[in-house]
């Protein structure tokens, strides 16, 4: 395939999944502005990676490798709502953020450590911006160039 054709079928992916993400408002409905953001650029990055890997297939094939990964990013969004409205097991919560991390991140992703585990679970009951920047951090390490955590 033309190199100018698979670019314009990543493009039109890439907007149709982007759009979706900023059109379903239930996904940061319990977030505030600034976390509300904050998330939103953290799941625009995995969905920009997650079809960007689809490169190399037909518009079929992209769509059944896309589904599970981008299904796991809108039910982390919901679960980390469920954190933000207080209404979520703590318990559980980092364990389905973490089954949802592993679908996201696939053979990349680095199970936390209990050090990790122990802060994860400090911070879920802390503002949504603190546990989504120590969520990502924990996900893919030094994301900003300072060391935070």
């Amino acid at each position: 395939m033309a190199k100018s054709m698979q670019d314009d079928r990543i493009k039109k992916r890439l907007e149709r999944e982007i759009e979706g993400l900023y059109g379903n408002e239930a996904l940061t409905s319990d977030l505030d502005d600034s976390s509300a953001r904050q998330f939103l650029n953290w799941a625009e990055d995995r969905i920009r990676k997650i079809v960007e890997n689809t490169a190399e297939l037909d518009d079929q094939s992209a769509e059944e490798a896309m589904y599970p990964k981008l299904k796991a990013v809108r039910r982390m969004a919901r679960y980390i709502n469920g954190a933000a409205r207080g209404q979520a097991d703590q318990d559980d919560l980092i364990e389905k953020i973490l089954t949802q991390a592993r679908e996201i991140y696939g053979s990349a992703f680095q199970e936390p450590d209990s050090q990790q585990l122990a802060l994860l679970q400090s911070v879920s009951k802390s503002e949504p911006s603190v546990f989504l920047h120590t969520l990502r951090h924990i996900f893919e390490g030094d994301t900003d160039g300072t060391e935070e955590i």
